[in-house]
């Protein structure tokens, strides 16, 4: 009697949790993938730093495609895991979900904790009438303070000062870590800065670093120690930043930037002049 009045109530709390628009679990493999609807995974996939991904091919992707997602075709994602955070949640959306849900699995095999499938597609994205495209649905009024035009650019500037270096780096000391791993992390801090200019209007410059002008010290552990020194200067640089910026989405961006910084980057660098070359650097 009591494991059948355990098992009603379970039952009637799994349905109380689809009714209030929670994330449905549904078997993929050996694993769990978890859904959303997209109404309610609006708001998630567009804050600043989500990770939204449309696995349809090109054409389709062109044709019309969610607001915020960017194209991996599901035939090139295992070619492109390097451009995903393993340990942030992660968004997936196709036609209806079919792929999506392939896609997730084959995050999930691939050491992905979060792989979320956008429940129906971009069909089901736009019947619902969200927005589609890559243009800021939410026109916004706000004008940016100087003080946070130049923050948004120099924290730009940066980290592709730090990825140009990283490059330099890797051409002398091929596959070298961290930096090897590192890289990846400015790839996508750039990434996370971009939607920042557009929705305020701020024109992105263009970007004139040549890895192949950059001097690289003689050896490896010396390089560690450059990248433990510039790491630092990024915190230093991001502390000014937030004490400046009111805009919460742009003070969420530059916090997230600095923990990278702070709590990866640097440790890993330091790991590296210690003479711990297998540390790797993580976002």
């Amino acid at each position: 009697m009591q494991k059948k009045l355990l098992l009603f109530i379970l039952g009637a709390f799994t349905l109380f949790s689809f009714a209030c628009g929670g994330t449905a679990v549904t078997s993929g493999g050996t694993s769990k993938i978890r859904e959303i609807k997209p109404a309610d995974a609006r708001p998630l996939v567009e804050a600043a730093y989500s990770q939204f991904i449309d696995v349809r091919t090109p054409e389709e992707y062109l044709a019309g495609h969610a607001y915020r997602a960017r194209n991996i075709p599901l035939d090139t994602l295992a070619s492109n895991l390097d451009q995903i955070e393993k340990n942030e949640p992660l968004y997936i959306i196709c036609k209806t979900d079919n792929r999506s849900k392939q896609a997730a699995q084959m995050l999930l095999d691939a050491g992905f904790k979060e792989p979320i499938v956008v429940t129906g597609g971009t069909e089901a994205w736009k019947a619902a009438g969200l927005p589609m495209g890559d243009k800021d649905p939410v026109t916004t009024s706000v004008r940016l303070d100087e003080a946070t035009q130049k923050a948004l650019l120099a924290a730009l500037e940066d980290e592709r000062q730090a990825m140009a270096m990283y490059q330099a780096v890797l051409a002398k000391f091929p596959d070298a870590r961290p930096f090897a791993n590192i890289i990846n992390a400015e790839k996508r801090h750039e990434s996370l800065l971009l939607p920042l200019f557009a929705k305020y209007g701020v024109t992105v410059p263009k970007n004139e670093l040549d890895a192949a002008t950059m001097t690289v010290p003689a050896t490896l552990a010396e390089a560690c120690a450059a990248g433990a020194e510039g790491e630092r200067a990024n915190i230093a640089l991001y502390d000014g930043f937030l004490s400046a910026t009111k805009e919460s989405d742009i003070k969420d961006v530059f916090q997230r930037l600095q923990a990278a910084s702070r709590d990866n980057h640097l440790p890993a660098f330091l790991r590296c002049e210690g003479g711990m070359t297998r540390g790797k650097g993580r976002e």
